[in-house]
């Protein structure tokens, strides 16, 4: 795993305290992204085994009991599903943060029952996604993702409320996920942070107004059991 840095955390896996890990590399270069670091592969990384050692230590002491890994995009990681298979032996709970662009991975690491939280990234509407992610992206991809997603213990949908989307762009989201069936369980809202953006561009955009963020927020309750509003 090529993991650029790691911090502890007590709000990226609700309920849970533990490290983030960033993975290094991602396969898009979202304008709005806040980690734009982290998209491309460096030569610098984490020691695997040293960060291993330690997380084993503090997992059998009680301290940790969940893992979030994040990016970057760690399903372009050939050994995540060893990686996170170990961790799993540590008596973790494993959240895995995605853009759901490799369905392949998140199929494998669906059935092999390592990974207990997923969270996908909803950037736009569908008619959208392409401008805003900024690279060719296959949509069949990201609708088996959805569905996948939809099949892990515990699963989380996002969307950055960019300054110019709509209400109407939320709801063709919405409806996206839940193609037909029955409410998601979680669907997070978040305001967007024009501070160091991969795209300069959009440090010049103005965030929506905290009301307009938590009026978006009570609108996804159309398609999703719970709703967090976060960033504000």
């Amino acid at each position: 795993m090529i993991i650029s840095s790691y911090q502890e955390s007590t709000i990226d896996y609700p309920g849970k305290y533990g490290p983030i890990l960033f993975t290094q590399g991602c396969n898009f270069t979202c304008g709005f992204c806040h980690n734009p670091e982290l998209a491309e592969l460096r030569d610098e990384s984490v020691d695997n085994q040293k960060l291993l050692k330690d997380i084993k230590r503090k997992a059998k002491r009680g301290w940790y009991n969940g893992i979030t890994i994040s990016g970057g995009e760690p399903t372009l990681q050939k050994d995540l599903p060893e990686f996170v298979k170990e961790l799993k032996s540590y008596g973790l709970a494993i959240k895995l943060d995605s853009n759901g662009s490799n369905p392949e991975v998140l199929e494998r690491l669906l059935e092999e029952g390592n990974v207990d939280y997923v969270a996908m990234d909803m950037k736009a509407p569908r008619e959208r996604y392409q401008g805003i992610v900024g690279d060719k992206v296959n949509l069949n991809k990201i609708d088996r993702s959805i569905e996948l997603v939809k099949k892990f213990p515990m699963h989380e949908f996002r969307t950055t409320v960019l300054p110019f989307f709509s209400k109407e762009n939320l709801e063709q989201m919405g409806e996206w996920v839940i193609n037909g069936t029955g409410k998601v369980k979680l669907y997070s809202v978040q305001q967007f942070n024009p501070e160091k953006c991969f795209d300069k561009k959009y440090e010049k955009l103005i965030p929506k107004p905290k009301e307009e963020i938590e009026s978006l927020g009570e609108l996804m309750k159309n398609y999703s059991q719970e709703v967090r509003v976060l960033g504000l």
